[in-house]
């Protein structure tokens, strides 16, 4: 990167604060307001302010609405509302939260993925050739689930699973999330209940995505229907395939190494788009075998339609194929980091609020880190997400306006977190020590517990 590129993506100051001061200014939220056609009356809790008091829910260790109101009332966002004389937090008069939850459920769930989108936009410009792969937009795709708890509205809209043991007690969301490769950030989210399949979630997120944008994934998307709907959209795939599904496009046993031309025609088994074009796909098969010594090999097989072998070589598919590893740490980090396993609203509508209001907190997080990385000159992707949250979220929930000086020295000190280059291959057992559990596990509904528990002690005392 050159010293004068590097100097036109710098962002100025007033760009990049917290959410609504500098990577998601004030005046773009009220745009995402303005544009739902929707009349608000000026309440207490302005749209603007439960933005931020969605974000800070996720953003804060104690994610409930009270500890929000409590936030809000201690006069941290009084510079949100401008259209009084009298702060915010001096008109707060009751500690309820019941007001506070009424403008959320007000708020259209639009605003919050128009901010989101945002943020992955001004990203995305600062990284500027940076964010491209051969001329490209690279996007990873990979599905994940949420644990939603049994709310009846919950139940009726996801439905209730079961197994060999009952009816499980969480109802359980299915979601497709799309990244982007250089900046970690979420372009885009779908989702649904268990009924609902990932390939049928991900056309969503292809219908949203910008032409001539190349898409990565594993397995589970190397199937006719999601290529034909990526054809549709205009994206260009690099997907995994199966072994027995790419040895039935080849018609051969391949050999490691070969770059095959093929023409893949729908099976009758393919559940295809009626809305769209059913005629074959064409593309390339590739398959590599990976080794590394006291390992067994590795068998990659992937199909893509990027068709100009001079330019997109093996070598650099099956090095673009190796970074899509990093969609599993990003949803380690969503749903670990930023503690969005489970989500606690009790509506439909409050869930996929909730959903996208983590989603806006993330990219907030890696909208600092590609800041942070830019003024060292290096890539977002070098930097620990969770060593960068800490900072950002500590720096974030103290700031007050004018704090100029404390987000330019949160920036040069993110820039240190670097990940740690570690010399040779190293693997470790998905598995954690626990404590012995002082109580048993609690399998099935609370309240049958509590039932069972009554009746217990109504029976007579042995002694």
């Amino acid at each position: 990167m050159s010293a004068q590129s590097h100097a036109q993506k710098q962002p100025t100051v007033p760009q990049l604060l917290p959410v609504f001061e500098e990577l998601l200014p004030t005046q773009v939220i009220r745009k995402l307001i303005r544009d739902t056609k929707k009349t608000f009356y000026e309440r207490l809790f302005t749209p603007l302010v439960i933005v931020w008091g969605l974000v800070f829910q996720r953003l804060n260790s104690d994610h409930t609405c009270d500890g929000a109101l409590s936030h809000i009332a201690g006069g941290a966002v009084d510079h949100l509302d401008d259209r009084h004389e009298t702060p915010l937090s001096e008109r707060i008069k009751s500690e309820s939260t019941s007001a506070y939850c009424k403008a959320r459920q007000r708020l259209p769930l639009s605003v919050l993925s128009g901010a989101m989108e945002h943020t992955a936009s001004v990203t995305r410009q600062w990284l500027g050739e940076d964010a491209l792969w051969l001329g490209h937009r690279v996007g990873l795709l990979d599905g994940t689930t949420f644990l939603l708890r049994p709310e009846p509205e919950l139940v009726e809209h996801y439905g209730c699973h079961e197994n060999q043991h009952g009816k499980t007690y969480w109802v359980v969301m299915r979601s497709v999330v799309l990244f982007c490769l250089y900046s970690g950030t979420v372009l885009g989210v779908a989702e649904g209940s268990l009924h609902e399949s990932e390939q049928a979630l991900t056309v969503a997120l292809l219908a949203q995505a910008a032409p001539n944008s190349v898409y990565t994934a594993d397995s589970n998307f190397g199937i006719f229907s999601v290529v034909q709907a990526a054809r549709h959209y205009q994206v260009l795939v690099v997907f995994r395939m199966t072994r027995r599904r790419a040895r039935a496009l080849a018609g051969h046993k391949m050999k490691p190494g070969e770059d095959l031309p093929v023409t893949w025609t729908p099976s009758e088994h393919d559940q295809l788009h009626a809305d769209m074009s059913a005629d074959p796909i064409t593309g390339r098969l590739i398959y590599v075998c990976i080794q590394r010594d006291g390992f067994r090999p590795v068998h990659l097989y992937l199909f893509t339609t990027l068709l100009d072998a001079a330019i997109y070589t093996v070598e650099e598919l099956v090095k673009l194929y190796d970074l899509h590893w990093h969609v599993e740490l990003n949803l380690r980090y969503v749903k670990s980091t930023l503690d969005m396993d489970l989500l606690t609203a009790k509506s439909v509508a409050m869930v996929r609020k909730e959903l996208y209001a983590g989603m806006l907190a993330y990219n907030i997080i890696r909208g600092y880190m590609t800041r942070a990385a830019l003024q060292a000159n290096s890539s977002p992707l070098t930097l620990s997400f969770t060593s960068c949250w800490r900072r950002v979220r500590d720096t974030v929930l103290a700031w007050r306006p004018g704090a100029t000086r404390a987000v330019q020295r949160l920036v040069t000190r993110l820039a240190k977190f670097t990940l740690p280059k570690r010399p040779r291959f190293r693997i470790e057992p998905r598995a954690v020590r626990r404590r012995p559990a002082v109580y048993p596990n609690l399998k099935g509904s609370r309240a049958d517990a509590r039932l069972r528990l009554i009746e217990q002690l109504k029976e007579p005392m042995k002694c």
